[in-house]
């Protein structure tokens, strides 16, 4: 059995506290804490998802939405039928699609958003995966100012853009003897887009080490622009567009902070 802390109770107990968490909170943040397979791109997920991503029993999470249905249905948990449900069997398992799968055979099914995977957590009680939920959303909220909590939010959920466009750069860029240098050709590409300035150049103006954070360094607004391009540049290297094309795009979109 999972101890909880007296604080971790309010929003086991509250439910205006769990919708303030789930409006404010970067929801991104439970990618980090534990890696979730989504159902489609949109992150959709399933009750089965839910389950896996908290390791507790399917009852426990049916239960949980049973009792506090309209929650979920305001995050946007709908249950599928018919020719809507044969639509989106049609995406799930559509051989494209790398997220779960659904048994083709069932006639209805239950579609969460990401939204609901955050708001398990913070109901389910016995569980530690929910408990760690809990505190890492406390433990932004000790943080002594809103200006130190959004960086930190921002801080994080950078991590997470950086690893996907990790990710795309593996997988969508062809093999070869240069292929090693793409990741920190193309944050050098942003850096110089956005600051017109590369990584080394800007550690040695703040007076950082080689092995120091760059992004420690930056501000609220400077991770924010790095996190959207590095958003743009996954999805750019997914559709197939070359380096050079996905620079000219970013300085068409981000070339006036450097006239600024």
């Amino acid at each position: 059995m999972t101890k909880m802390n007296t604080k971790e109770v309010v929003y086991t107990e509250s439910k205006t506290l769990r919708n303030e968490a789930v409006e404010t909170s970067s929801i991104d943040f439970l990618d980090k804490i534990k890696a979730v397979q989504y159902l489609t791109s949109d992150m959709i997920v399933s009750i089965d998802q839910i389950t896996n991503y908290y390791e507790v029993s399917k009852k426990s999470v049916e239960t949980i939405i049973s009792r506090n249905r309209d929650e979920f249905e305001d995050d946007g948990m709908k249950v599928l039928v018919g020719e809507e449900l044969k639509e989106f069997k049609l995406v799930v398992n559509a051989p494209s699609n790398e997220g779960a799968s659904i048994e083709p055979r069932i006639n209805s099914f239950t579609v969460l958003t990401k939204r609901s995977l955050l708001r398990v957590g913070l109901i389910m009680t016995n569980c530690a995966m929910a408990s760690k939920i809990r505190n890492y959303l406390l433990n932004l909220e000790d943080v002594s100012t809103k200006e130190q909590k959004a960086w930190s939010v921002q801080r994080e959920v950078g991590k997470i853009e950086r690893k996907r466009m990790t990710t795309a750069i593996s997988r969508y860029i062809p093999n070869g003897k240069n292929k090693r240098f793409a990741y920190p050709n193309y944050t050098n590409m942003i850096y110089k887009v956005l600051f017109n300035k590369d990584s080394k150049t800007m550690k040695s103006e703040r007076n950082m080490k080689d092995n120091d954070a760059l992004r420690d360094s930056f501000t609220g607004i400077e991770l924010s622009n790095v996190g959207e391009s590095e958003t743009i540049v996954t999805a750019l290297i997914a559709l197939g567009f070359d380096f050079d094309s996905i620079k000219l795009h970013l300085q068409t979109k981000y070339g006036k902070l450097l006239n600024q």
